[in-house]
């Protein structure tokens, strides 16, 4: 694997000058950029030209497709530039807030009120609905890979779906959706990964709604019944024993209507558009049943703020 890309604040990209490093992966660094002479901050990521993987071009792809979708402007980051210098690739795109993965750690009990936790689903399940109308698969929800925007743009309230170094294309060119492959490696992140992941089997739609399904309930109680577990067969286990004798386990403390969700999964086909609409009426339904309130998100409110403030 190529090593990462590191610059330096104050280095000139092209027409952007780096003010800081905002973060690292496997795969590349993500820094804050700005224009000379103008005040709005964007993300710049990089990613070595020699890098065998080439997660950014994929990034890239996603981007450009979603670009110029009626909904696009809902959940996903604006392309501002691309280009290339003699040892890196880049892209600069919006600039976004916190992560969920990270609004979650500063929570209570490390899982969000009712109301936000119902709230901010519909919204993931929106931005998924909305890339595989393009054609994609994520195939690694996960709440690190979701982030609101920024108090200073007043987008608190946004969602935005991040990182599609994994994503994969299920449509053809002509419109026809590919076949399944007779085995297909893992992609993802076990804790979230979908069953099809874990006995290789090829990802569709649902498996997107199945990761996600896996994230909703963690925002609700704030764990998952396997997060003590680190080898991907046992988790592949446990997840395979919750659509049977363990199924109380991993929905407790949830709503009741999570538990109709495997099921609409479950009567999927591969080839199958999901049944997003059911799912989203179950969750307003949910809403009414727990007597929940969408608004303000947990951490628009003071008490919040304040328990940031005391944990620096």
């Amino acid at each position: 694997m190529s090593e990462l890309v590191q610059l330096k604040s104050g280095q000139k990209i092209d027409d952007w000058i780096v003010v800081k490093k905002l973060g690292e992966g496997a795969f590349g660094a993500v820094y804050e950029v700005k224009k000379e002479k103008e005040a709005k901050s964007y993300a710049l990521k990089v990613e070595a030209k020699d890098d065998p993987i080439g997660m950014l071009k994929m990034e890239l792809y996603v981007m450009m497709a979603l670009k110029n979708t009626r909904k696009k402007a809902r959940h996903f980051c604006e392309l501002a530039d691309k280009g290339m210098t003699f040892n890196f690739r880049y892209i600069v795109m919006t600039l976004v807030g916190k992560s969920i993965q990270e609004l979650r750690a500063n929570a209570p009990m490390k899982k969000f009120s009712m109301g936000t936790a119902l709230s901010i689903g519909k919204l993931c399940l929106e931005s998924i609905e909305d890339l595989h109308d393009v054609g994609i698969l994520h195939r690694d929800i996960k709440p690190g890979n979701y982030a609101i925007g920024r108090k200073e743009q007043h987008e608190l309230r946004r969602i935005f779906m991040l990182d599609f170094g994994m994503a994969r294309k299920f449509v053809k060119k002509d419109g026809v959706l590919r076949n399944p492959r007779i085995k297909a490696g893992f992609r993802g992140t076990v804790k979230y990964a979908p069953l099809a992941c874990h006995v290789q089997r090829e990802q569709s739609r649902k498996d997107d709604i199945e990761s996600w399904l896996y994230m909703v309930i963690e925002f609700t109680v704030g764990t998952l019944p396997w997060r003590n577990l680190t080898d991907p067969n046992d988790v592949g286990l446990f997840k395979k024993d919750c659509k049977g004798d363990r199924y109380k386990c991993l929905f407790g403390g949830c709503p009741r209507q999570y538990l109709e969700i495997f099921p609409i999964l479950d009567r999927g086909k591969f080839f199958d558009t999901p049944e997003y609409e059911v799912i989203y009426g179950l969750l307003h339904d949910a809403i009414k049943t727990t007597h929940s309130t969408e608004y303000p998100y947990d951490w628009e409110t003071e008490e919040w703020e304040k328990r940031v403030a005391e944990k620096k």
